[in-house]
């Protein structure tokens, strides 16, 4: 992603009269914020206006074309619609605070550096720019207790110990959270229920730095909350997420007709399952599930019913991705919040690596 700082200035028809620069007013303040959105606002053409608004009294102050409001001056009922509000990747509680104001737009600076400049240009109609080229893959456990979390979490997670841009989503809304798998449930960082609460589009510049995560790997996770019917905006955050990153790993959980519905935005599908006769029939049906979504699947755990990848792949119809070998240690190890340095032992390191280099957006 481009910073705003090198864009460059836009071209002007001779003879034809110059565009009305777009006003910014700015209501903070600290000056390194000011600083930041005063180049913002000198590479996109926009004037900032001298002197920031009354925090207390906006409506005081004449009205420019944008109003920029530091989250620390926030004021319900004093915060105009159409209002962005602006803070810092430290700033914690800046979406929860977004969503009390009435669905502001979030611009988390300087991430959302780029994003804001397209927002100020007077010849821009808005928006991250063309469309991302991050892969989606998705994981759909075949049944339940086949792994399709863990494999998630491992490929995921592997993807950014090889440097990559790399990020899990939990899509299993029913269960409980895929950041108590990790053990990081007392991360901060965004969650799907204030993604919920926030209106309009998501853009990849907002999103990115407001995830949590754990090294070099980012996750979005469902919370402990019972889930209230309203539906998730899984199609427009896996897009968001696809322009940030390289690769965008979906936990699916288990097949279901709901988990179907998500599959249809990823790109291709991991379907892992037990080498039994019980898992392989499951995976048939997960198959049927999947119509039209590229799907292989992931024979994994021991190989108790004879059943090779052979044979597996004629029994479900699926392709054989790579297979997952059995470890005892590993329900301990979710249990204690070392699942992913499970995943990265020598043994399930080299499954989970060939998994990854099997997946067709990175090869």
């Amino acid at each position: 992603m481009s910073t705003a700082a090198h864009r460059p200035a836009p071209a002007r028809t001779p003879g034809a009269p110059a565009a009305r620069a777009r006003t910014v007013r700015l209501v903070s303040d600290d000056p390194a914020l000011r600083a930041t959105v005063g180049r913002v606002c000198a590479a996109a053409g926009a004037e900032l206006l001298a002197g920031p608004a009354d925090p207390v009294s906006p409506a005081r102050a004449p009205l420019a074309d944008t109003e920029l409001v530091d989250v620390h001056h926030a004021v319900r009922g004093r915060v105009r619609p159409g209002t962005v509000l602006v803070g810092r990747p430290e700033d914690t509680g800046l979406w929860d605070r977004a969503a009390e104001l009435g669905g502001c737009t979030v611009a988390v600076l300087p991430d959302a550096a780029g994003w804001l400049a397209d927002l100020l240009s007077a010849r821009s109609a808005g928006g991250p720019g063309p469309g991302g080229t991050g892969h989606v893959v998705g994981v759909l456990g075949a049944v339940g207790g086949a792994g399709a979390s863990t494999l998630a979490c491992w490929l995921a997670d592997r993807a950014a110990q090889e440097e990559r841009t790399a990020v899990l989503v939990d899509a299993d809304r029913e269960g409980c959270g895929i950041d108590v798998l990790l053990g990081l449930e007392d991360r901060d960082g965004l969650r799907w229920p204030d993604l919920q609460r926030i209106a309009g589009t998501v853009h990849a510049e907002q999103l990115w730095p407001a995830l949590a995560r754990t090294g070099r790997l980012r996750w979005l996770s469902w919370d402990r909350s019972r889930p209230d019917g309203a539906p998730a905006p899984y199609a427009p955050v896996l897009e968001a997420l696809r322009r940030a990153a390289e690769l965008v790993v979906v936990d699916l959980g288990r097949a279901g007709p709901a988990a179907a519905d998500t599959a249809v935005l990823c790109d291709e599908v991991l379907v892992p399952a037990p080498r039994t006769v019980r898992g392989m029939l499951a995976a048939r049906w997960a198959a049927d599930l999947l119509a039209g979504v590229p799907a292989r699947l992931v024979p994994a755990g021991l190989n108790v019913a004879d059943v090779d990848d052979a044979l597996a792949a004629a029994t479900t119809g699926l392709p054989v991705a790579g297979s997952v070998r059995f470890c005892g240690s590993v329900p301990e190890a979710a249990e204690t919040g070392r699942l992913l340095e499970a995943g990265r032992s020598r043994r399930l390191g080299r499954d989970v690596a060939g998994l990854l280099g099997a997946v067709g957006g990175l090869r």
